[in-house]
């Protein structure tokens, strides 16, 4: 599973796996529950984790590598509870010191707690945060890539029917002329 196949829902808890598109919405599986549902893009908003930053004082940071440092610092951070905010604000300044304390809110901290748990309990972390995931993927890209060039290749080398020359009644003379262009004009209101 690849992190860009899991989406946060507006106003649904939980996050979800992507199991379909469909031109009007997501069919997705609940990461909480495994319950498949179809969500409309209409009511919704559809968030994929990998489009997800925390904001820093330098560069923003994104969701990927702040979920594998909470993993990294779990033995001597672990997950508070979401009730408890001066809790949340130690782990998150343990696990992503440079957090800027004025943009990232005390919701959003209770957010990413939930999502971790979420992750952790069905242990996707080390697998959405491993480097071995992009690897894969850019791999397989490329193999689609070359794949795609060897058919246009193959494509190519056919050779079409050309196309038949017709023969016009007119003489040689009017043809070359283009066709008059009709100007259209609107009539004014009396003022």
């Amino acid at each position: 599973m690849e992190i860009a196949e899991i989406v946060a829902v507006t106003g649904v808890p939980g996050l979800f796996k992507v199991a379909a598109r469909r031109n009007d919405g997501l069919i997705v599986t609940s990461l909480v529950d495994d319950k498949t549902q179809f969500l409309s893009g209409r009511t919704h908003m559809f968030s994929t984790l990998d489009n997800i930053t925390i904001f820093t004082t330098d560069e923003p940071v994104i969701l990927k590598e702040v979920l594998a440092s909470i993993k990294k610092n779990e033995g001597k951070h672990p997950v508070p509870d979401v009730k408890d905010e001066a809790g949340l604000k130690a782990w998150l300044e343990a696990a992503l010191p440079n957090y800027d304390k004025e943009k990232v809110h005390v919701s959003d901290m209770k957010k990413l707690a939930k999502w971790y748990n979420i992750l952790n309990a069905k242990n996707l972390i080390e697998e959405l945060t491993t480097e071995k995931a992009a690897e894969d993927n850019s791999e397989g890209k490329e193999e689609s890539a070359d794949k795609e060039k060897k058919e246009v290749k193959k494509d190519t080398g056919k050779k079409e029917p050309k196309a038949k020359a017709v023969k016009s009644d007119k003489s040689s003379k009017g043809s070359s002329k283009p066709a008059p262009v009709k100007k259209i004009t609107t009539p004014r209101k009396a003022s």
